[in-house]
């Protein structure tokens, strides 16, 4: 079932948490609300749950107008960050819960729970307590509890942030899994850009309580359409460039002695602010990347054990830059010459 907002606001007296914002959530979807801290997501995520109201504009649900039922009236669930299972209620139980206020019997909603249970791998665990479980099967009922009541619309408030970072990569997979296998529509808020960009299929990006812009999460890493995005979805370098247009599809960009052709479409020439992700550097001895390359020295440099991270001053700046070959780590004050790839040098700002 489909989300829509048409100019939405939210206000707390003189503050405006969201600022007129659409945008429509596709039916069978995985959405994403991403964004900083304090930029409205979640404020927009309780707006579809009923849990709050809109100050001004219109949401449907299914087509349904739902702009001033609460949440009891509305066809969603959600799932908390805090995930919110009774301590002294077993799991079966706590799935059971919303079944029985909304009226089943005893028995079919322990049937419908049992089902439930079974869809996310918990089929062994109806006995245990929220206590004997771990992070990742605490959330999995959780996300259990929400499903047996089949709603239109499943919402996920930050549910991966309290799991370390291996569980937050399985859990991700799972619901993501689990959303495509039953053809869920899902709107997901987090603030963790990697995890956006495994499990959505759109993303809506949210700052200062308006969209910034929104797309396939290839949309907006490769192309950015504000200097915000291209810091925010990933890392990437600031640079002041040189632009001259080639044909109405390319443009190239002059970096200190370095050239280089990049797809855009509309930006003009002169001076012009790009983004240089760290990944599209290649890092290389003096004379080893050629000539059309920037030259730069190392000034700080960090082993992580899979790839080197190196700081690095040019003439378009101090760039950072991800480097795989660890055996030939290279040290702060060494000379280098730089390659930068055209698909990670992104024109944001004439």
């Amino acid at each position: 079932m489909s989300v829509e907002f048409q100019n939405v606001v939210k206000r707390y007296g003189a503050a405006t948490a969201v600022a007129g914002i659409s945008f429509t959530v596709e039916s069978g979807t995985l959405v994403t609300l991403l964004g900083p801290s304090g930029c409205g997501k979640t404020t927009t995520l309780r707006m579809i749950a009923g849990l709050e109201l809109p100050s001004e504009g219109r949401i449907a649900i299914a087509g349904r107008d739902v702009t001033t039922l609460g949440a009891t009236q509305r066809d969603v669930s959600m799932v908390f960050q805090c995930y919110a299972l009774f301590p002294h209620m077993n799991v079966l139980e706590n799935v059971c819960y919303g079944l029985r206020r909304s009226g089943q019997s005893r028995d079919d909603a322990a049937r419908h729970a049992r089902e439930g249970l079974l869809q996310v791998g918990l089929k062994d665990y109806e006995a245990r307590q929220p206590s004997e479980l771990s992070g990742g099967q605490q959330q999995r009922v959780a996300v259990a509890r929400a499903l047996v009541l089949k709603p239109s619309v499943l919402l996920f408030d930050e549910p991966l942030s309290n799991l370390d970072a291996r569980l937050r990569r399985q859990m991700r997979e799972e619901i993501r899994e689990l959303q495509q296998r039953l053809g869920l529509t899902v709107v997901y808020v987090t603030h963790d850009q990697q995890e956006a960009m495994a499990v959505s299929d759109r993303i809506i990006v949210m700052n200062a309580g308006r969209i910034e812009q929104q797309g396939s999460p290839r949309d907006l890493y490769e192309r950015p359409a504000t200097p915000f995005l291209a810091r925010f979805m990933g890392e990437s370098n600031p640079a002041r460039g040189l632009l001259r247009r080639l044909d109405p599809a390319t443009v190239r960009v002059r970096l200190g002695d370095c050239e280089i052709d990049v797809a855009n479409a509309t930006a003009a020439d002169g001076e012009a602010t790009v983004a240089i992700r760290p990944e599209s550097i290649a890092v290389e001895r003096p004379g080893a990347a050629g000539v059309n390359s920037l030259a730069g020295t190392i000034a700080k440099t960090s082993y992580l054990g899979t790839h080197m991270e190196y700081s690095i001053d040019t003439a378009a700046g101090v760039l950072f830059a991800i480097c795989p070959h660890v055996e030939r780590a290279l040290a702060a004050g060494e000379p280098v010459a730089l390659r930068l790839a055209p698909r990670g040098v992104l024109v944001v700002e004439g």
